[in-house]
């Protein structure tokens, strides 16, 4: 790397950076103030659990917004480099526009590797820590944690490996406690369960009845029940992919084909693990254009408003292109990755006529 390529990552990552910081820190402001509505003297939820459990969601958020604030930093950090003409003496030194987009390319492939690696190993892990930890402070008979998934239902506490769908799980134990007795009295474990019209099947039943002259075992290849775990508990518990990483959205997308259920929704998250990371490279291929067309010209204010607008219209176009493909069946793969083509596409078009 040499000199000029250092200072011109310097000023693009900086201004990056505190983009991305800003944009974080607004969102999370209010979101704080919202989250306030859900403070409860009645549990153990208050003020500083609230702001904890904010923080344990920044980030995903900071996830989120990493191509808006891409492509609004590389607007003023390369827009601050025009305003000092700095741009311009670069280009009479005999560099060429192209260039200097590469050498700021370079920088998103580090960017890149940055943020696949804050949404595969961190966001989703923290995500769903945050959940946890709201419901355990609300005193709600649901708690999420590396064990699967604990309910409480009246006296008995169940836990579940692998909830699949609200269909279908693996891994099921059930511990009924004797509440005169303030102990558990039967232990059953199950394989699987999986909702028909009446009830739930449980299947490779083990039930260990503990008595006081000693421990009852039975073993039955199925079991009905009428009811198991309360609907409005299972809905909240049911896996979302957001609270996933891509290696196990890719589990989870096996398990669904393999047993011929829908994965679509599954599916689209998985690709988008992929292209919202390689989506910061196209934010700074369309800042280019915007930055050497106005040069001097345009303030950083003017420069904002343009990068938020085109930020909210790649958010919208995502947003809007996944769900559509969801409900009128196109692939997935071109569903999350359509919107950055077009994208990518455009900025290409526009650095071609830049003379």
């Amino acid at each position: 790397m040499n000199h000029l390529e250092r200072y011109l990552w310097k000023s693009v990552l900086s201004s990056i950076l505190l983009t991305w910081l800003s944009l974080t820190l607004l969102d999370r402001f209010f979101a704080f103030l919202a989250e306030l509505g859900d403070v409860s003297p009645d549990t153990q939820y208050g003020n500083v659990q609230a702001l904890y459990y904010i923080l344990m969601g920044t980030p995903k958020l900071l996830y989120d917004y990493f191509p808006t604030a891409t492509l609004i930093g590389s607007l003023l950090g390369l827009g601050n480099l025009a305003a000092n003409s700095e741009l311009t003496a670069m280009r009479a030194a005999g560099i060429s526009i192209h260039q200097i987009v590469g050498m700021t390319l370079k920088l998103g492939l580090v960017l890149v590797v940055m943020v696949f690696v804050l949404g595969e190993w961190v966001a989703p892990h923290t995500e769903l820590a945050a959940s946890s930890f709201k419901l355990r402070m609300q005193q709600k008979q649901l708690a999420i944690g590396n064990q699967g998934i604990w309910i409480k239902d009246g006296n008995r506490i169940i836990n579940i490996s692998k909830l699949w769908s609200e269909k279908k799980m693996e891994g099921l134990a059930i511990y009924t406690i004797n509440p005169e007795a303030g102990r558990i009295d039967t232990i059953t474990h199950a394989a699987r369960a999986e909702r028909d019209a009446t009830g739930w099947v449980l299947y490779e039943l083990t039930r260990k009845v503990i008595q006081t002259d000693g421990v009852r075992q039975e073993t039955l290849a199925q079991v009905h029940e009428d009811k198991l775990i309360p609907e409005q508990v299972l809905s909240i518990a049911a896996v979302k992919p957001n609270q996933l990483a891509a290696s196990e959205l890719a589990d989870f997308i096996k398990h669904q084909r393999d047993n011929e259920l829908n994965s679509k929704r599954f599916e689209q998250a998985f690709w988008q693990h992929f292209t919202t990371p390689l989506s910061t490279l196209v934010m700074l291929i369309i800042a280019a254009p915007f930055v050497f067309s106005f040069q001097r010209n345009a303030g950083a204010g003017q420069r904002i408003f343009i990068g938020i607008l085109i930020g909210i219209v790649f958010f919208l176009f995502n947003r809007m292109f996944g769900s559509v493909g969801i409900v009128y069946g196109i692939p997935p793969l071109l569903s999350a990755a359509l919107p950055l083509l077009v994208f990518l596409v455009g900025g290409v078009w526009m650095l071609q006529r830049l003379r």
